[in-house]
């Protein structure tokens, strides 16, 4: 034992003497030079790192599963701050720089943090974050004590980026509102350069056209910083005497990003492609990229790895009901169905059919059961592709293998594949929308039609026609009819709102399909194909459907009678082998007028989903919500007699009926396989465990290829503004794949993204869960202010702090908190912390010294928002009020959603009756679509008046239930600025292009295209803006070319949280009462 000992020992001590393999960092992030410029500060792979400026190996400080990002150096060397989401949202730590102690964590409040740099003596950090200050998009400008403590708000102007000078006279900060990764952006939010003088005035340094972001010092006179001035981001100089910009490098492929200067060295340190770059400004100027070595390990598995109870997101039964072919992770899987007797006796076997790293999607069984049909991305696009069984004579379930082989396969995507009834044909979508049918070995085919938008589609029974849905160029869908032998189609919904999803009923006598005709919610319709059957009475149907029954009884009696019990029973056994053998039922249709015969079947409260009907038409199952939680329901085949079948809100996604048409096969929210009988009683379990992994490079590859290849198919812009976008996907793709962590891999899909300089996109990373809730009680304090406790310097409208129990005002101390005195150094978010929901003592001191005690329920962050909204609405309509002496009311928009509509509607008559003029608000309204809604009321025009019995002779009036909505004829307002986004925008061109009346502010932001979006491989969501909006008459594209009002007003930043003082508002009401006076029938309709 001793021997092994001796000989163990020294390998151990030569082990751990030995050097970490190292590789050079790919994609390391946020880089930071040290006050005296030697060292570079940045983070890869989610931790924080130290390199010498002249690369080489480096120290890691942190180690955590958090995301550990955007460090900065203290003045004097010794401290770093940096964001961590350890608590589910980027907060504000600070450790050593040598990394001698674990980090402090010195923000608490559940919004993300962003910290940007110490204060020159050391003792605080600025940070910047959107808490309760505003309703505006930028953040605003907070420091926080290194020691401890409630942060303050440093200055009124909202901003980003903050830097102080060396002497702490000056903070320089950016104003603006694009994202930092989006090039080439021209307009009213781009982002500028501004000083907070010493005497608290404020100075624009830069109004250059684009892009200015970034500042850092370089002593007391200049500053260095990004800019979009000579094409892609670059570093630059501006000299604050002179005013003089020069060029400091000159990357034209791709550009710079997060440039960050020492604090007393010319260095210079950001990031550029994939690298950290240096430059010395003292020495040649010349930027070099330094070359890192970082440890090679990685902090995760190589392979990604699941095994799935769940999370199914797509279902197939096969014909003879046995397998239920389901998706998971985008891979196909099968899994035996078996009653519940006999899964106790053997599980039921999950088998995985596909293993990529790509997409697989649309799956269907053929009719005998032998051929199970799918979409797959792995030759780089979308094509069908058949799976088979290695072994055929076992169940698919007990088959280790299958054979995979291409049935169509084109440079254009084709997908969504659908078995003929008969087997011998598949019908498909091509590209973006053309249907088309072949043989069932892809041979033979036939374009239906060709379409610039995915239809929705059915096979009839007998595989003679196809029902499609299809959407014009006005985004009407209408339900469609045509022969698979060609033709033109047939128009059976013939309504001007959404007709869509058509469903054939198994017997071929009807077609289903859902439409939004009534109540603005979505119903279940349908049309008998055959006049006959549409003008049978209900008892008529049930006569025929005995008469059925019976010959079916009949029939199969005979069959059993002549050929015996054990002829019967392999019948049985045949048809359970290869599914229903029936002879397709023949469809009739007689389209004279048929989209006449059409009629509802449901009309229920929300919108119903996945209509389909049982074998013998008697019954129309769909899901709906008239209870409030969404369930599978049917009706009897007039549309009478609503029974639930689920409860317990399933969500039921893809219900599938059986193929004996005794059972519902369905997923539940939850991605699990369900099944339910007619009846409603709950089927036998369904359970499977999918075991799932995929190289983690290989999956993030394909999710980034699977993105290049979602928007170049549907950006709005074929031309995609002018960029070469196939040759920037090909540029991006290997920053993707070095991307050290989820974050990393959204931004540079992102900087992909803004290479189209276009709104409406992004991709969006889902975030670890949220950790810890703050609670927010509704009060704004003044943690600077000294004295007992936290003074109170705001509280917000019908928060928590106004309520009668609480009665807190402006003024008043909290000395303590859940019996936690306040003092300098707590931090009253963490003490808030996990409190939403839940009494909370407070010791308030009110402002004439009188103490009590109260019980106060704080609420979460959206309750908060909510309240800073309502205060800062009341306290805009007070300035209205106040300037126009009354004359003028006051409505301000928050979204062009049906929420704020209907409050517009309510405060017509709130704020406006009576009143000579309206002031229509749209300024920070991030869009929606309601821009005609609101157009309506404001566009109504006098026809008649009307003078009902015992009012006044002169009354002009007219009754407003004579009208679709509520009508404003009087003069009208439109006030926006460049936060107004998207419909706020369309909203402001449609007030001028339709002659409505003034229109003041500033000029938007230029973000006007219809976006929708996508899930990708990884679950995240992807933007997809399809759709340009273009000015009546002038053609302009709104896209990029914001909307300037008739009066431009520029709103001073020291207003920015101001609670009495709206100069933008203050002017524009001015000319509006001055054009009224003018003319006082100005504006009317």
């Amino acid at each position: 034992m001793r021997a092994l000992l001796r000989s163990v020992l020294p390998l151990l001590v030569c082990l751990a003497a030995a050097p970490a393999v190292a590789v050079e960092a790919r994609l390391p992030r946020h880089p930071a030079p040290s006050p005296d410029g030697s060292r570079i500060a940045f983070s890869w792979q989610g931790d924080l790192f130290v390199v010498s400026r002249d690369g080489g190996p480096a120290r890691r400080l942190t180690v955590h599963p958090a995301h550990e990002s955007r460090p900065v150096w203290s003045r004097d060397g010794r401290s770093i701050a940096f964001a961590s989401d350890r608590h589910g949202n980027d907060d504000v730590f600070v450790m050593p720089a040598d990394g001698s102690a674990p980090p402090t964590r010195l923000t608490f409040a559940s919004t993300p943090d962003e910290p940007a740099a110490f204060t020159p003596d050391g003792t605080r950090v600025l940070f910047t974050s959107r808490r309760d200050e505003t309703i505006r998009r930028m953040p605003a400008i907070y420091s926080v004590p290194v020691e401890g403590g409630t942060p303050a708000l440093e200055q009124p102007a909202l901003g980003r980026w903050p830097s102080p000078s060396p002497d702490g006279t000056r903070l320089a900060f950016v104003r603006g509102g694009t994202y930092w990764w989006r090039q080439g952006y021209r307009g009213s939010a781009n982002r500028d350069l501004w000083l907070r003088l010493a005497d608290g005035t404020w100075q624009q340094v830069t109004t250059f056209d684009g892009d200015d972001d970034n500042p850092s010092w370089i002593g007391d006179d200049a500053l260095v910083f990004s800019s979009t001035r000579t094409g892609r981001r670059n570093l630059h100089r501006l000299d604050l005497a002179t005013g003089r910009v020069t060029a400091l490098t000159a990357f034209r492929e791709t550009g710079i990003r997060f440039p960050r200067a020492a604090a007393d060295a010319p260095v210079v340190a950001f990031e550029h492609d994939d690298g950290i770059w240096v430059v010395d400004l003292a020495g040649d100027g010349t930027a070099r990229r330094l070359t890192i070595d970082v440890p090679a390990d990685a902090p995760w598995d190589a392979l990604l790895r699941r095994t799935a109870r769940d999370g199914a997101t797509e279902l197939a039964i096969s014909p003879d009901g046995r397998t239920a072919a389901f998706i998971v992770e985008s891979d196909v899987f099968v899994v035996g169905l078996r009653d519940k007797q006999a899964q106790e006796i053997a599980p039921p076997r999950t088998v995985r059919v596909t293993d990529t790293p790509g997409r697989e999607r649309d799956l269907d069984w053929s009719p005998d059961g032998e051929r199970l049909l799918f979409a797959s991305d792995r030759a780089g696009n979308l094509d069908l592709f058949v799976a088979t069984r290695t072994d055929a004579e076992r169940p698919w379930s007990d088959n280790d293998a299958f054979e995979i082989a291409p049935l169509v396969a084109g440079p254009r995507d084709e997908f969504a594949g659908r078995f003929a009834p008969d087997g011998a044909h598949v019908a498909f979508v091509r590209g973006r929308g053309d249907l088309v049918v072949a043989a069932a070995d892809g041979s033979d085919e036939r374009v239906l039609f060709e379409h610039w938008y995915e239809p929705e589609f059915d096979w009839s029974p007998d595989g003679r026609y196809l029902a499609f849905s299809r959407t014009d160029v006005e985004f009407n869908s209408d339900v469609f009819l045509v022969s698979v032998e060609g033709g033109e189609p047939y128009n059976v919904s013939r309504h001007p709102d959404t007709d869509r999803s058509p469903r054939f009923s198994p017997d071929g006598r009807r077609l289903l399909w859902l439409t939004k005709r009534h109540a603005d919610t979505i119903d279940v319709w349908g049309v008998w194909l055959a006049r006959e059957d549409h003008e049978r009475t209900p008892e008529q149907w049930l006569e025929v459907w005995a008469d059925e029954r019976g010959v079916q009884d009949r029939a199969g009696g005979e069959r059993r009678r002549g050929r015996g019990k054990a002829a019967a029973a392999a019948d049985a056994d045949a048809t359970q082998d290869t599914g229903d053998e029936r002879a397709l039922p023949e469809v009739r249709i007689d389209f004279d007028n048929l989209w006449k015969r059409a009629r509802a079947i449901t009309r229920l409260p929300g919108d119903e989903a996945a209509p389909f009907a049982s074998e013998d038409g008697k019954k129309v199952f769909f899901v709906a919500s008239p209870e409030g939680e969404a369930d599978l329901y049917a009706v009897r085949f007039d549309g009478r007699k609503l029974e639930r079948l689920t409860r317990g809100g399933k969500a039921p996604r893809a219900p599938r009926l059986s193929a004996d048409g005794k059972t519902i096969f369905f997923l539940d929210k939850k991605g699990a396989i369900k099944r339910v009988g007619l009846d409603g009683k709950a089927g036998d379990p369904a359970p499977f465990a999918a075991r799932w992994e995929t190289p983690r490079d290989a999956r993030r590859r394909a999710t980034y290829d699977e993105a290049a290849r979602t928007i170049s198919a549907w950006f709005y812009d074929p031309g995609f503004h002018g960029v070469d976008f196939p040759r920037m996907i090909e540029t991006y793709r290997p920053w993707a794949l070095a991307a050290g962590t989820d974050r990393d891999f959204a931004d540079v899909v992102n900087m992909l993204l803004g290479e189209l300089n276009a709104s409406h996109m992004g991709y969006r990373f889902t975030r670890p869960p949220q950790g810890e809730r703050t609670g927010w009680i509704g009060a704004l304090f003044d943690p600077r202010a000294g004295g007992p406790g936290l003074l109170v310097r705001e509280v917000l409208d019908d928060s928590p702090a106004t309520r009668v129990d609480v009665a807190l005002r402006p003024g008043a101390r909290i000395l303590s908190i859940d019996g936690e005195p306040l003092d300098a150094t707590t931090n009253v978010y963490g003490l808030l912390r996990d409190t939403a929901g839940r009494p909370v003592p407070l010791e308030i001191r009110d402002p004439d010294g009188t103490t009590r005690r109260v019980r106060i329920v704080p609420e979460d962050w959206r309750a908060q928002r909510r309240h800073r909204y309502d205060t800062w609405v009341r306290q805009r309509a007070a300035i209205v009020e106040r300037a126009s002496a009354g004359r003028l009311g006051y409505i301000h928009i928050q979204a062009m959603g049906i929420s704020s509509f209907e409050e517009f509607e309510q405060a017509l008559f709130a704020a406006a009756h009576g009143k000579e003029g309206l002031v229509i608000d749209v300024r920070s309204n991030g869009g929606g679509w309601t821009t005609d809604y609101l157009m309506t009321v404001l566009g109504v025009r006098r026809h008649a008046w009307t003078i009902p019995r015992g009012a006044p002779p002169d009354t002009r009036a007219y009754p407003q239930g004579r009208l679709p909505l509520s009508a404003w004829t009087r003069p009208a307002m439109a006030l926006c600025d460049e936060e107004s986004y998207s419909n706020a925008e369309i909203f402001s061109w449609a007030f001028r292009t339709l002659g409505r009346g003034l229109t003041a502010g500033s000029p938007t932001f230029g973000a006007v295209i219809s976006t929708g979006g996508t899930r990708l491989l990884d679950g995240n969501l992807l933007r997809l803006p399809f759709r340009g909006w273009y000015v009546a008459g002038s053609g302009i594209n709104m896209e990029n070319h914001g909307f300037t009002p008739d009066l431009l007003i520029a709103r001073p930043p020291d207003e920015d949280t101001a609670t009495d003082r709206d100069t933008q508002l203050e002017q524009a009401v001015a000319a509006f009462l001055a054009r009224i006076e003018d003319d006082p029938r100005y504006g009317s309709w």
